[in-house]
């Protein structure tokens, strides 16, 4: 081939044909995914964007070359009229010539580090979009157009399309002067791969597995990763690679992986010759395998046969229910609508197909908004947060059926109150969290599944959590609970009918979904807490803190009355009939005092038949109180029998008294003081004491070696 101004023009014109169709691809998807709501477009619509890149570096490179070869040809035709070389010895360094080694030096590296930065920024952006979605739950934000059909039948059209102009791409690369169409074939068998990705997801969501489009969506991002990756590295190497004086340097965006894509042939010849390496031998010349090639077809097709008479045997599992469907009208099989547990027919997909509802799984849907994480307890008046900063709602609930003087005596008196006192006009608010636990109604008729069907779709507005059943759900569920709440004061929701309000919410929101004909069969209400306004919990804590109070020091009082008085009657079965006899002694005793000079005798004989009473029974118990008496008893024994001895003795000492009275007397007294004053020193004299003179002299010396230690402190004294 002459490589030649004309060469480059088709390569110039082939490039601009790839831009276009690169440009057609994205544009046709990205406007697809956002007119109908197919998220999945949108994100293989960021790869073909992105790699316009490519196509505008390949037409600029093009057509510089086309210039280069025109400028070169006008300089060998002025060389051949001229004769002359002086004026044209710069010729091989041109300005177009200049120009493209300039491309080739600085702007194709450029555009390789645009698109490396381009993949990045976009699949970190579809990255982070994917885990945003929290897995499990309902995904809001990743939407799924219902045009199944169309969306693979474009991204199919699309996939071939780019296929087969990549391998036309690899052909013309085959030349030297079209080598940098590679990096065009490496584009088109990305686009190829992309869009049979979307396409192989949108079919698997005909068999209730969207999580594929999803984990399409992760491959893209992965995808865009990998090339970057890969065009980095080869910017880097070609800035070591040694080339050929002349040769122009590969485009750093010229993917080797890709371009390995594009000529499929080469691949299977390379893996043709690896087997036989593997082997030993020409393993593909053998019949086995030649009859392999030849049947592939055949075996292919097969497969496909299989699949569709596969599709036409549908089983319905014990928990499940199933719609055979044509053109997306229900098609009764042996009159039933709905099939029941068991096999049917049907044509072969895509004629008819099946979906199948589990009736038996319980799904939860939070009517009010939910804490943010699992608390180990509630706190009225520090509650925990809810999710998304979400406020607590509140329901209007009829006041307390205690009023001030109901308060103050349940308070003081520890008496319940039946009388209501609610004003007219006063309301109380309480916040509540709950939860509704529910199923698909299931039955021989089969009417609740189409009931379901027809209460509300499954589809979910962008942004949303919840899909449109399931907001008309939470609707009415919110209705019936303020429905409910409204009838009940805050005592039964706080106290006495805390633990049936899940039952009666349950059955309120059951008999609304059944006038509605929803077909959905209620199972449970959670209702975790049911508290006041946070700034008015501390008011409710404090009741029952008192009235515990009060309740713990009657309790201490009963406990010391029963300990008193079984320490005092000793036997607690007599303590009734001793409390009994004491009063009955304590009212005699009043009566007594008030007693008229007649009834005065009477009422002595009651009082003193009672105390005998009384401490018959104190005696019986064995207690204190009959200690008190049996020491009393005693201790007067004692006495009486001291003051007998001492009369005896008094008795026994007459005899001596009258026989010498001054001796007993003298006795007597040193007697005494022997008895009382045992460390006293005492003196007898045989001298009488009215002639006895005794003088006493009591100094007190001040302290040794001072002025005064020779003055005399006190005088004699005489006694």
């Amino acid at each position: 081939m002459r490589v030649d101004h004309l060469a480059f023009q088709r390569a110039t014109s082939v490039a601009g044909l790839g831009l276009f169709l690169q440009a057609a691809f994205g544009a046709i998807l990205l406007v697809l995914g956002l007119s109908l709501g197919d998220t999945a477009s949108v994100v293989a619509s960021v790869w073909m964007l992105l790699a316009l890149v490519v196509w505008l570096g390949l037409l600029v490179i093009f057509n510089q070359h086309r210039l280069e070869r025109i400028e070169s040809l006008e300089t060998d035709e002025l060389l051949q009229v001229s004769g002359e070389t002086s004026l044209f010895e710069g010729a091989a360094g041109g300005v177009a010539a200049r120009r493209l080694r300039m491309l080739y030096r600085w702007f194709l590296p450029g555009l390789s580090i645009a698109l490396i930065v381009g993949l990045a920024v976009g699949g970190w952006m579809i990255v982070s979009f994917m885990g945003r979605l929290s897995p499990g739950e309902n995904q809001t934000d990743f939407l799924m157009s219902s045009h199944r059909g169309w969306i693979v039948a474009i991204d199919l059209s699309f996939s071939v399309i780019a296929f087969i102009f990549s391998r036309f791409l690899a052909g013309m690369a085959e030349l030297p002067a079209w080598r940098n169409l590679r990096a065009g074939a490496g584009i088109m068998v990305g686009n190829s791969l992309v869009c049979l990705a979307v396409a192989v997801g949108v079919v698997f969501r005909f068999f209730d597995l969207p999580m594929v489009l999803q984990g399409v969506s992760w491959g893209i991002a992965l995808f865009m990763f990998i090339i970057a990756a890969e065009v980095l590295l080869a910017i880097m190497l070609n800035a070591y690679r040694p080339r050929v004086a002349g040769e122009f340097p590969r485009a750093g965006f010229d993917s080797r992986a890709l371009s390995l894509l594009s000529r499929p042939d080469s691949f299977v010849k390379t893996l043709n010759e690896a087997v036989n390496y593997q082997f030993g031998f020409d393993i593909t010349s053998s019949w086995g395998y030649q009859l392999v090639l030849r049947s592939g077809a055949w075996l292919a097709g097969l497969c496909v046969v299989s699949l569709l008479a596969m599709s036409m045997f549908v089983v319905v599992d014990g928990r499940q229910e199933g719609l055979r469907l044509r053109s997306g009208k229900i098609i009764s099989v042996d009159g039933q609508t709905v099939q029941k547990p068991g096999a049917f027919w049907k044509y072969p997909w895509p004629l008819e197909y099946a979906e199948l509802y589990d009736t038996s799984e319980l799904r939860s849907l939070p009517i009010t908004p939910q804490e943010d994480r699992p608390s180990g307890y509630d706190d009225w008046t520090n509650p925990s947060r809810l999710v998304n900063k979400a406020k607590e709602v509140m329901f209007i609930v009829r006041p307390s059926t205690l009023g001030d003087s109901a308060a103050q005596n349940l308070i003081g008196d520890l008496v319940d109150t039946d009388d209501e006192v609610v004003s007219e006009g006063r309301w109380s608010l309480v916040g509540a969290r709950f939860s509704l636990l529910w199923r698909v109604r299931g039955g021989d008729s089969g009417g609740g599944l189409l009931q379901y069907l027809s209460f509300g779709t499954e589809k979910k507005a962008r942004r949303r959590r919840f899909s449109d059943r399931e907001q008309i759900l939470r609707g009415v569920s919110l209705a019936a609970a303020t429905q409910l709440f409204a009838t009940l004061g805050i005592d039964d929701l706080l106290t006495t009918k805390r633990g049936d309000i899940g039952e009666m919410l349950g059955q309120k929101i059951q008999d609304r979904l059944d006038s509605l004909e929803s077909g959905i069969e209620v199972v449970s209400i959670d209702i975790p807490i049911i508290a006041p306004p946070e700034n008015s919990a501390r008011s409710f804590e404090d009741l029952p803190v008192a009235i515990q109070q009060a309740d713990r020091t009657v309790a201490d009082a009963e406990r010391r009355e029963t300990t008193t008085l079984t320490e005092a009657v000793g036997n607690p079965k007599y303590v009734e009939a001793a409390v009994a006899a004491v009063d009955r002694v304590n009212e005699l005793r009043v009566s007594l005092d008030s007693a008229t000079v007649e009834t005065r005798e009477s009422v002595q004989a009651e009082l003193d038949a009672a105390i005998v009473d009384a401490e018959k029974v104190v005696r019986k118990g064995g207690g204190g109180g009959y200690q008190i008496l049996a020491a009393a008893e005693r201790d007067r024994w004692i006495e009486l029998l001291a003051r007998q001895g001492q009369a005896t003795r008094v008795r026994g000492q007459q005899a001596s008294w009258k026989a010498a009275p001054e001796l007993f007397r003298q006795r007597a007294i040193m007697r005494l003081y022997a008895q009382n004053l045992p460390r006293m020193r005492k003196y007898v004299t045989g001298i009488d004491p009215d002639r006895v003179d005794l003088s006493l002299e009591l100094r007190e010396l001040a302290s040794p070696n001072t002025v005064f230690s020779e003055s005399l402190v006190g005088d004699g004294e005489e006694e």
